[in-house]
């Protein structure tokens, strides 16, 4: 069974979110400052029009649901790989080596770091993309 997929899309997720708060916080303030700069040097004889006002307070509320849903998205990301690496435990995988040999035995433990899931096979530390086989209990 090939999990480097779903390795790299969950790492990609998680690099993302702390990205994705940062720029957040940065485009509500942004937004609300450029239109505050519109408000107070505009044309007294040719105000900003209403519809074009509410049309951007909408643009500004969907950006922001948006951005909330990607982040409960990424959430349910780390969630699923938590569960995804639980289940392994108990059961006997097959590794690929950096010295092109392998190793096989039964998962004790699993580390779900920041940077790149882990499993303990015994006294080994290996990362999660470099399984190759894995066997029911």
């Amino acid at each position: 069974m090939q999990v480097n997929s779903a390795t790299s899309a969950t790492n990609t997720a998680a690099k993302s979110s702390s990205s994705t708060a940062a720029a957040n916080a940065m485009g509500s303030t942004q937004f609300m400052q450029i239109l505050m700069a519109q408000l107070t040097h505009q044309n007294p004889l040719e105000p900003m029009d209403n519809n074009e006002m509410m049309s951007q307070f909408s643009q500004l509320n969907s950006l922001q649901e948006l951005r909330d849903i990607h982040t409960a998205m990424d959430k349910v990301s780390v969630s699923n790989q938590t569960t995804y690496l639980a289940s392994l435990i108990g059961k006997t995988v097959k590794v690929s080596r950096p010295d092109d040999k392998f190793l096989e035995g039964v998962v004790d433990g699993v580390l779900a770091g920041k940077d790149t899931p882990q499993l303990r096979i015994g006294t080994e530390i290996v990362d999660l993309s470099d399984v190759l086989e894995i066997k029911g209990a």
